[in-house]
């Protein structure tokens, strides 16, 4: 019995990126959230300076919150 062949790094990295993917469609939902051109970067600074470590863990953070969930 032979050893499988090495992939290479590219392959690899495309792996891993297909197995992530793959997770995220079996386990999470999107909601997508359009905001004016610029506010971006606004909302995301907003969340750093809030101690947050995404713009996504503040925006569900403030959901939850509104729902009475956290």
């Amino acid at each position: 019995m032979g050893r499988k062949p090495t992939k290479t790094p590219e392959e690899r990295a495309a792996a891993v990126t297909a197995y992530k993917n793959t997770w995220q469609r079996e386990n999470k939902d999107r909601i997508p959230v359009t905001v004016p051109l610029g506010d971006k970067d606004r909302i995301a600074e907003w969340a750093r300076q809030k101690g947050y470590t995404s713009t996504n863990s503040y925006i569900t953070d403030l959901i939850y919150k509104d729902m009475g969930e956290r």
